[in-house]
């Protein structure tokens, strides 16, 4: 083969080669989007000189004011409830408009709050519903970066399955055991939740590893799968507090979640949840009017 003819061979493969990676790139799936989102730089984040865990953009100080006065009783709260302290210390970052948010937070355009590689960032959402709605949301965030600050982001993801991440983020911004306390967890699940689960509707949620079956087409977190997962997790507590205790100490010291529940508990997943479906078809049958 002549030179001119390698040439006339190598150029339409080298079209063809840039053009697929300049459709990677604007089309940004998600592996792209989550490349962008670790390296994009938060030296624009002023920290807040009443709390240096709070760090704000500009025009965000009014919301960073905010959380200082949860966040304490936010942190607070999450030790309590799961018995453990974080492990560094924690990095929150208020950002001034959803798009800022967004260029962080990649996995979903209406989020309010996500810690994402070892940072806890807020957008302006978050902010919007009152001060109690603010200290669920930081609370149920900061579950997530206590497990972060131990193990991990890709161990964390890696260790805890889906369900059990988002459930016991929900179970501790709940209030943990006082949720439950002197009422069945059945009392406080919804007709729509109990159905959804029984059905087996929400089964795939349970062997699911991609974060986006955790939202919605909305792009909103889809609560009734969070709300199935925290139940189930009330339920695993409050049959058995001392070997979730245990299951809690395992997770926290990187024993992968399958290992952890049959040392705390004895049993795999698969028979904690028939457990917990013969318990909601008891508790049914037992309030079926005759």
């Amino acid at each position: 083969m002549t030179k001119l003819n390698r040439w006339k061979f190598i150029i339409p493969i080298g079209c063809v080669i840039v053009l697929l990676v300049l459709g990677v790139f604007l089309n940004k799936p998600l592996f792209l989007k989550a490349l962008i989102a670790k390296y994009k730089s938060t030296d624009n984040f002023i920290t807040l000189a009443e709390d240096s865990r709070i760090r704000y953009e500009k025009s965000a100080k009014g919301n960073a004011l905010s959380l200082k006065e949860i966040l304490s009783a936010s942190q607070r709260k999450v030790e309590v409830t799961l018995n453990a302290h974080f492990a560094k210390p924690i990095e929150t970052y208020v950002c001034a408009s959803q798009d800022s948010f967004n260029d962080y937070v990649f996995l979903s355009k209406n989020v309010r709050g996500a810690v994402y590689w070892g940072k806890l960032f807020l957008s302006p959402g978050a902010f919007d519903r009152g001060e109690e709605s603010l200290a669920e949301l930081t609370t149920h965030e900061l579950t997530h970066y206590l497990f972060n600050t131990h193990l991990g982001e890709k161990t964390h993801i890696e260790n805890i399955p889906m369900w059990f991440r988002e459930g016991i983020a929900v179970f501790v911004a709940d209030g943990g055991p006082d949720y439950t306390k002197e009422k069945d967890v059945s009392e406080l699940m919804s007709s729509a939740e109990k159905e959804a689960y029984l059905s087996g509707r929400v089964d795939f949620w349970f062997a699911s590893k991609n974060p986006a079956d955790a939202v919605t087409r909305n792009g909103v977190a889809n609560w009734l799968i969070y709300r199935i997962g925290a139940s189930f997790v009330h339920y695993m507590h409050d049959t058995q507090p001392e070997k979730f205790e245990k299951l809690m100490q395992l997770l926290l010291s990187g024993t992968e979640f399958p290992q952890a529940l049959e040392v705390s508990y004895g049993k795999n997943i698969e028979i904690l949840r028939k457990e917990f479906s013969q318990y909601l078809r008891r508790v049914n049958e037992r309030t079926i009017p005759q």
